[in-house]
């Protein structure tokens, strides 16, 4: 079916809408329902396109299964974890879509440390300060470890 708009492209997105007196229907593609508004260009935060995966279940992921430690796409579905890490590389035709738009690219990279592992201990150190500090109610000394932490934050952004 074509676009009732365009007449060109194939109509990927069903509009109706019911009115008190009259029914409106539109098949449009998905440029068009982007012009009228239908569609919001709002980006998604990872964990809605990960929410909106989990909605989408089928009888097929429960035979779809991880050679290495079992779990099947249903309950990567469910759980919304992988098992090992070779379950992405088995999940991988069924969930590429996520991944492109969870990380912007067609492959998972994993985290990456960005302050480095001397740098990475004194923030975690710190952190511990802050813990102890604020359990004391030290609150002067828990600022200044505050704005301590704050100059990682400053040099991890630049």
């Amino acid at each position: 079916m074509l676009c009732d708009d365009c007449k060109k492209k194939p109509a990927t997105i069903f509009f109706k809408e019911v009115l008190p007196e009259e029914v409106v229907e539109l098949h449009l593609c998905e440029e068009c329902a982007h012009k009228r508004g239908l569609i919001m260009t709002k980006k998604m935060l990872p964990i809605e396109i990960l929410q909106r995966l989990l909605r989408e279940k089928s009888v097929e992921d429960e035979k779809i299964i991880c050679s290495v430690c079992y779990l099947s796409l249903a309950e990567f579905k469910r759980r919304g974890r992988f098992g090992c890490s070779n379950c992405i590389s088995t999940f991988e035709p069924y969930i590429k879509n996520l991944i492109k738009q969870i990380h912007r690219s067609d492959k998972h990279v994993g985290r990456q440390a960005k302050l480095g592992p001397k740098k990475g201990f004194e923030v975690f150190k710190l952190r511990e300060q802050l813990k102890k500090a604020l359990e004391k109610e030290s609150y002067e000394e828990a600022a200044e470890i505050r704005d301590k932490l704050k100059t990682f934050e400053v040099d991890n952004a630049e």
